[in-house]
């Protein structure tokens, strides 16, 4: 192999793609193959950045434009969380899920998406509340409610930071590994069959199919950060001058 007598970063004298095909048959997590990594890769993917990005804008949507009884103090305890770092959490976690009834089902996904801290607070508060309330202001007028408000209203005002949060949380979400390994085991995703298969052939591995399923795997991230790399950069930088 050219791989085991030359340099492993030149590119190959003879362009050969079976490692491709041996790839496709070799990586399997517990009875799931590569197209079935492929395919959880993609529903948790989308299930949590659906949920995740939905419920951060209108989170703060309500926390930037409606005053509310608790509203400062909510400000403060997500703005605390976010400066005190909590360490041991997982244990408790994990119990507290498996005692739900909730560990390894899809619903794990939900829950963990929830969060509405960090980057999202930080950019989508400050956007919300640079936003003229006039237009609430009319359509409230016209009868609409603070439902039809948020979504017809203030959410497509809100598309670059909504949509760049969504493309950041794709390339983390597709390269987690740590979620099939401890919250999902009987859904392994693509990133933790890549992990595992390293991990269980350490001594004989074969290191041109495992770099074989590295760079497909590889592909989406690279493909949508540079396809909207533009609306990512420029939607960070708007953000920070508001902040």
């Amino acid at each position: 192999l050219e791989y085991e007598a030359g340099n492993a970063f030149a590119l190959p004298k003879n362009w050969e793609f079976e490692n491709y095909a041996e790839c496709f048959q070799t990586l399997n997590v517990r009875g799931t193959g590569y197209f079935g990594m492929v395919w959880n890769s993609l529903w948790i993917t989308g299930l949590s950045i659906g949920v995740g990005v939905f419920t951060s804008a209108a989170v703060w949507y309500v926390g930037a434009k409606l005053d509310f009884p608790g509203r400062k103090l909510i400000y403060a305890v997500v703005v605390i969380q976010m400066i005190i770092p909590l360490y041991g959490t997982m244990a408790p976690m994990l119990l507290l899920q498996k005692r739900l009834g909730t560990y390894d089902t899809p619903v794990q996904i939900v829950i963990s998406a929830f969060g509405v801290g960090g980057a999202k607070f930080l950019i989508l508060y400050s956007f919300f509340k640079g936003i003229s309330w006039e237009y609430a202001e009319a359509a409230r007028i016209d009868g609409a409610s603070h439902a039809t408000i948020f979504l017809k209203i203030m959410f497509p005002q809100a598309i670059a930071p909504i949509l760049t949060f969504a493309l950041s949380d794709f390339i983390t979400s597709w390269n987690d590994y740590m979620t099939s390994l401890i919250w999902m085991p009987s859904y392994p995703m693509l990133a933790a069959g890549l992990y595992k298969y390293e991990s269980a052939m350490i001594r004989a591995i074969d290191y041109p199919v495992y770099f074989c399923g590295v760079l497909l795997s590889a592909i989406p991230s690279i493909a949508i950060f540079l396809t909207f790399r533009d609306t990512f950069m420029s939607s960070l930088s708007m953000g920070g001058l508001k902040g």
